[in-house]
């Protein structure tokens, strides 16, 4: 019985060590790039109509709200486009969705 919980124990600790593998046809990785492409185009979409309120109003209080809306889409399009190797340094995985 003792042998049989140490092979259990150094069973999953091999399985603590493994790399982390997460291939591209997983339905999570599907999901995740259908909205990093979208994200990424609303993104971009919102960024120029705010460029456009932003080089076209003379009022201080739209201009404000479209450099605040600029900053936001920044901050945005940089956590859909991290979020992978985040979670790769983090879970110590060596391929996650592609990345």
């Amino acid at each position: 019985m003792k042998k049989l919980w140490i092979l259990a124990v150094c069973g999953l600790a091999g399985l603590a060590f493994a790399d982390l593998v997460i291939p591209q046809d997983q339905p999570i990785c599907r999901l995740y790039n259908i909205l990093q492409v979208i994200g990424t185009i609303a993104g971009v979409i919102i960024a120029a109509y705010s460029g456009f309120i932003l080089a076209s109003s003379h009022e201080i209080e739209a201009r404000n709200q479209s450099k605040m809306l600029i900053s936001g889409v920044v901050v945005g399009l940089i956590v859909i486009w991290i979020a992978p190797i985040l979670v790769k340094n983090l879970v110590g995985a060596t391929d996650v969705c592609g990345w």
